[in-house]
């Protein structure tokens, strides 16, 4: 756990390149293996986020945790947007994909 409360912050920053990726190939095009690796990849750095939120509580660091929240939020929230809103579209790149 330490070593990922270390790199929150590369956490926080791949996490949100992910998600412009992840964008960028489920809306634009792309094979379901790609978007399947990016669902994986999104669903990883999402638990290390969580993760990251606890360890920053539980070490008692409450500003960080606040902070490391608030991009958990929002995280979640793209989360929602681009796989669950738009669930038609996601469902068929994520299944048979666009070629």
């Amino acid at each position: 756990m330490n070593i990922i409360c270390k790199a929150k912050w590369i956490i926080v920053v791949l996490s949100a390149i992910v998600w412009v990726m992840t964008f960028g190939v489920l809306f634009v095009g792309g094979s379901v293996f790609v978007n399947r690796t990016f669902l994986i990849l999104n669903l990883i750095l999402l638990l290390a986020q969580i993760a990251n939120v606890v360890r920053a509580f539980l070490i008692g660091k409450k500003d960080i945790g606040i902070i490391l929240s608030i991009c958990l939020a929002i995280t979640i929230s793209l989360f929602g947007v681009i796989y669950l809103w738009n669930w038609n579209y996601a469902a068929k790149a994520l299944t048979v994909g666009f070629e």
